[in-house]
């Protein structure tokens, strides 16, 4: 390094020596003493290193003929460089940072310039404030949607240069737009650029009439390291897809695509993606349920002792959704996905993988089933699928009159909206997950605690108004979600379920008064409809001793107030989700009536009844992004949101408020909200007819007023 400043040194001293214009040698040698240099990878640096190198040598020659001819014809002004000598250095120097400039790359738009280095980080930050812009807009928002929609993936959607680059670069980059530091990201683009170079500008250009390229190209790089030799690597691999013509990609180079891509992901997410062709195409796939089959097929991998399988699962997912191999349809609040689906191309090319690979089949018949391990049926039939004690996934949609044998090693079963004589259910001990949604099917067989590895349970939007008492000796099981029914048995007194998770959404009756459900104090989300019939001091009993509660929902004609006063309950200080259903006793909402649990992310209040105005309370949630105010929640007329209240809600809904006449909006209220929804509140659109454009509400791009 220091041989190479020696060089760039005597390089400056000889532009000082004969006057010479500076051709950016004080910016190279700048350059040389950065960190941006040190972080060049050593290759490149050799390479500068070498450049400099001969053009010293070929500077220092052309001085010493000089020199040597002065002394000869005993000059008296050695330093008065002749125009040939001259030019021939300014054209060596020129060469020299040309070199430099190719070395470091250039990005489309603008070239990198050592002498003005505050001019180059000036067009760093337009170039962010325009992609800003870009991304903001409605066309690269529902970018994904459209995609979505697209049934032939020859018919490209068209994007300019601008908008390619946006796109590409927030798919590829995604932490240089979350940086809130705006040095920070101009660092981040600079040392980008000199890393990178052209590449960026080619591999977006490739992709140039194929938007879902883009994304997954820019996908597969987020998880790359920022080298050169590795991107050009998949420039390679794309120039050799569409080597015949460089502009366009069709059907058979996006196929090609995809393969590429879903060969680069790590060998745990390639069962999970091809999962996905289970679905039928189109289907809008639950996140919960889906990350739940992963887990009962043993995909996902145990991390550490202290991250839980769910959490691993929905990284899994979040890594698919990042790769643009899946789409999101549905986000909560909070960020998780909620549901997703994936492109119609992309699905096709995942059930065409998933029987190439054996992995899984659609819609076979009994003769094809022999050598598959997971069948899916989204078309109505009279198979008889008899012989499969060797499957491990079975999901039907919509089929009501397949008959499905004796199948001892399954893991999966789920039927959505399907009816299918469940006869051989308990000879499946190895089931782990269970899902009868929506299917016509009116009781579980009363020795279901046979199946002692059942992991979930669901069976909402069917018939099933009672639950075997065996259940509840599955002590792995984690999860059950049913509908509200007071047949539902109390569990047996001495049972001890310490996995249970999940329970919605249950009608706890006096059958459970004598026997405390002692399992119920593990749980982390649950679901309660008929609070008003039961003894309050079970349920104060129940509620002080759930201490790993994070979503609670109570449902019934009448909620004490105190079912959410962490005063009454420190214990759930923690909880992040609320909703209560019912007229609150005290029917008002007052700071020193209510203390709100502080972590409170999401609340919804439906039928509360509340006299006075619930507002001056929660705005002071100050982690509190969703509220829901519904069906009568407010009685009152006149609601107020004060300034600087409510500085993280994002999503706001009024509905159903019919005695709401005014609402005010202070300044710099609710500044982060995004999305609001007033929803039949006559009284309050008819005396504000220009509500969706209040001065104070300007920043909200979602509003619906109806």
């Amino acid at each position: 390094m220091d041989a190479l400043l020696d060089m760039s040194g005597m390089l400056s001293d000889t532009r000082k020596l004969f006057d010479l214009p500076s051709n950016n040698l004080r910016g190279l040698r700048e350059l040389m003493k950065s960190r941006y240099f040190k972080e060049l990878t050593v290759g490149k640096q050799q390479d500068i290193i070498m450049i400099v190198r001969e053009t010293a040598r070929k500077v220092g020659k052309l001085i010493g003929e000089f020199v040597g001819q002065a002394r000869k014809e005993s000059s008296s002004s050695q330093n008065d460089l002749p125009k040939e000598y001259r030019e021939k250095i300014e054209n060596l120097i020129k060469d020299l940072m040309d070199k430099v400039r190719d070395q470091l790359g250039s990005s489309k738009g603008f070239m990198l310039n050592f002498e003005n280095r505050e001019e180059f980080l000036e067009k760093i930050e337009n170039w962010l404030n325009l992609w800003d812009t870009i991304i903001q807009n409605n066309k690269l928002k529902n970018i994904e949607n459209m995609l979505l929609e697209e049934a032939d993936i020859s018919n490209g959607i068209t994007l300019n240069s601008e908008e390619r680059g946006a796109l590409f670069y927030k798919k590829a980059f995604p932490d240089l737009f979350n940086m809130q530091n705006d040095h920070e990201r101009r660092m981040f683009y600079y040392k980008l650029v000199m890393e990178l170079g052209s590449l960026i500008g080619e591999i977006s250009d490739a992709c140039e009439q194929q938007p879902l390229a883009l994304l997954l190209i820019g996908g597969l790089l987020s998880f790359r390291p920022m080298a050169n030799n590795i991107w050009k690597m998949v420039k390679n691999v794309l120039d050799s897809i569409t080597w015949r013509n460089k502009r366009i990609i069709t059907t058979d180079h996006m196929r090609q695509i995809f393969t590429y891509c879903y060969n680069d992901l790590p060998y745990f997410l390639q069962p999970c993606f091809l999962y996905f062709a289970c679905y039928p195409i189109g289907f809008e796939i639950p996140a919960t349920s889906l990350t739940k089959m992963w887990i009962a097929e043993e995909f996902v991998e145990e991390e550490d002792k202290q991250t839980s399988l769910e959490s691993t699962a929905n990284k899994y997912l979040d890594q698919l959704v990042q790769r643009s191999l899946v789409f999101v349809s549905k986000r909560s609040i909070s960020g998780t996905i909620k549901s997703c689906r994936l492109p119609r191309s992309i699905h096709e090319f995942a059930i065409q993988q998933s029987h190439r690979e054996k992995f899984l089949v659609v819609n076979p018949n009994q003769k094809e089933i022999e050598f598959w391990f997971r069948l899916a049926v989204y078309q109505d039939n009279e198979n008889q699928y008899t012989e499969v004690n060797h499957i491990r996934s079975f999901l039907a949609f919509n089929c009501h009159r397949i008959v499905l044998g004796s199948a001892m090693l399954l893991k999966v079963l789920a039927l959505r909206n399907s009816t299918i004589p469940l006869t051989t259910l308990p000879d499946m001990i190895y089931l782990r997950y269970l899902s009868l949604r929506g299917s016509n099917i009116s009781k579980l067989p009363e020795n279901i605690g046979d199946m002692e590895n059942l992991q979930t349970l669901d069976v909402r939007d069917t018939s099933i108004d009672t639950l075997p008492e065996s259940l509840w000796n599955i002590k792995i099981l984690c999860h059950v979600y049913v509908k509200p029914s007071p047949q539902i048995k109390g569990p047996p007194s001495e049972t001890h379920i310490e996995n249970l998770h999940t329970l919605k959404t249950v009608a706890v009756h006096e059958s459970w008064l004598n026997k405390f459900p002692h399992f119920l104090i593990h749980l982390r989300k649950f679901a309660l409809s008929n609070w008003d019939n039961l003894d309050s001091k079970f349920i104060f009993n129940l509620l002080s001793r759930m201490d790993n509660l994070i979503s609670m929902a109570i449902m019934g004609n009448i909620i004490p107030s105190e079912a959410i006063d962490i005063r009454a309950f420190p214990n759930l200080e923690t909880m992040k989700s609320a909703k209560l259903e019912g007229e609150w006793i005290c029917r008002k909402l007052l700071i020193d009536n209510v203390k709100f649990p502080p972590n409170l992310t999401k609340l919804t209040l439906t039928k509360s009844s509340l006299k006075e105005d619930p507002m001056p309370t929660l705005e002071r949630l100050r982690a509190l992004k969703l509220l829901i105010l519904q069906d009568e929640a407010y009685m009152g007329k006149q609601m107020v949101c004060s300034a600087d209240g409510f500085p993280q809600l994002q999503f706001l809904k009024l509905e159903k408020l019919e005695n709401l006449e005014n609402w005010e909006v202070k300044p710099a209220a609710m500044s982060q909200l995004t999305t609001l929804r007033v929803v039949q509140c006559q009284k309050l659109i008819t005396n504000h007819p220009y509500l969706g454009n209040h001065p104070n509400l300007n920043h909200v791009t979602d509003k619906v007023i109806d």
